[in-house]
Parts: C-alpha cells; structure tokens; sequence
C-alpha cells in the first residue's frame, strides 16, 4: 500500500477528481490526466475517489449548475468579445474611410485613405458577422437545452431523485438531444 496523501496532496486528487468527472473522461484518460498533474495512482485509489466524488450529493448539485450555467455564461462571453471586436472594426472602418483617398492641394501632407486596409476591416466585420450570427443561433439551441434539462430534471424530482443531476451517466436522461 502506498504512502497516504498529504492534506494538499488529497486535495488536489479530489479536485482533479472533479474534473474528471466533469469532463467525463474515461478511467485510462483519467488516469493519465492525473499522472500529468500529479504523480501516477492506482487503479484502486481512482475507483475509490471517483466513486466518492460521484456519492457526494453536493458536489453533483454544483456540477449540474458549473456545466449549465458556466456553460452559458461562457457563451455570453464569446458573443460579448465578438462584439467588442465589432465595434472596434467598425470604428477603424469609419475613420479610415473618412480619410481622404487624393491629397487636398492646401495640404499635401495629409495621412490617404489605405485601400489595403479598408479591404481588410471589410473582411474581418464580414467574418465577425458571421461568427456573431452562429454564436446569435446558439441561444435558441441553448435555451432549448436548458427546457429539456430542467423537464428530466423535474421528471428526477417527481421520483423522489431531485438530487440526480445526469452527469454519472443516468440512463433517465438518455433521451436528451433526441
């Protein structure tokens, strides 16, 4: 038998355990998640904490809100970013297009418009048009998503299971996605 972990060594297990979970990774690609970022185990301490992991009721309720809501605000953030970006294109699309494509006899040395450059924001808002379109179609699919969750979720309830939550592969959920 091994040497037992040390406070800080037990938590970082459990927490890689989590991941793990999270993730849903497989007993080999957990196995090696945990040699990366820690040292090798055995296969009887993995059983044990994921199975723990698995048994901790609190830590399946936080899962099940992290890979929701984390999910959607993590969303939310890829569709403000695009924006920013947007607007930040636009910007420079407006004030190199203001510049003047001859130069004024009164003043030759006035900065010309940079046709190069025009071209080039106009692809970059094309291209961040469309990624604000796919990530704009995302929210129906995601809200459709949370009906269905929260429908298997209430159907759990209703059987005196409120706290399952679908991430250990519960076979209620099976029909999500169909």
């Amino acid at each position: 038998m091994g040497k037992p972990f040390r406070p800080a060594e037990n938590k970082l297990v459990n927490e890689l355990m989590a991941d793990i979970v999270t993730y849903r990774l497989t007993q080999s690609e957990g196995m090696k998640y945990i040699e990366m970022r820690f040292r090798p185990i055995s296969d009887t301490v993995y059983k044990r904490r994921h199975a723990l992991i698995n048994s901790d009721k609190t830590v399946n309720l936080w899962l099940s809100y992290f890979t929701r809501i984390g999910f959607v605000l993590h969303h939310k953030k890829l569709i403000e970013d695009a924006m920013r970006i947007q607007n930040d294109s636009l910007r420079e699309f407006i004030t190199e297009t203001s510049r003047p494509t001859t130069p004024p006899r009164d003043n030759p040395t006035v900065q010309l418009r940079d046709q190069d450059y025009v071209l080039k924001l106009k692809n970059d808002i094309r291209e961040n048009i469309r990624l604000l379109t796919d990530l704009g179609l995302g929210t129906p699919i995601i809200s459709a998503l949370k009906a269905k969750l929260d429908k298997v979720e209430s159907k759990l309830g209703e059987k005196g299971n409120a706290t399952a939550t679908g991430i250990q592969g519960n076979s209620e959920l099976s029909g999500i996605g169909r």
